[in-house]
């Protein structure tokens, strides 16, 4: 049984909370996109997260994850909707498979508390048979 242990150090920023409507060029109709902010955010998530399992052969395919965030402040946010980014950034970065119930069995999140200084994400995956 295979456990990894990845640090997103940052704020975790949700794409679904940051949503914008642009017109599409090509059809003129409304479409909706994240923010340039959430979208950097998840290409760092990516990056580290990337680097933190290089060497790993092949994305886990059925898993257990549990998430502990340190917020940087008490601002209202949603745990759900970061996690959803996490999981989004562990697919595009190919440590899970996707973040489907085919591959993640079990998902819990929870607020570690608040840390001004040093904002993270502290992610835990378990691979079960």
């Amino acid at each position: 049984m295979k456990k990894i242990e990845l640090t997103y150090y940052g704020m975790v920023i949700s794409k679904k909370n940051t949503k914008r409507i642009i017109k599409n060029a090509k059809t003129g109709k409304p479409m909706m996109i994240s923010n340039k902010a959430a979208l950097a955010n998840e290409h760092d998530m990516v990056d580290q997260f990337s680097v933190q399992t290089l060497g790993q052969k092949k994305p886990i395919e059925n898993c257990r994850i549990s998430i502990v965030i340190y917020e940087p402040n008490l601002q209202r946010r949603d745990l759900d909707n970061q996690a959803t980014s996490i999981l989004d950034a562990l697919t595009k970065s190919e440590v899970i498979k996707d973040d489907s119930i085919k591959c993640v069995k079990e998902l819990n999140v929870r607020l570690g508390g608040v840390d001004r200084a040093d904002p993270r994400a502290i992610v835990n995956i378990t691979e079960v048979g």
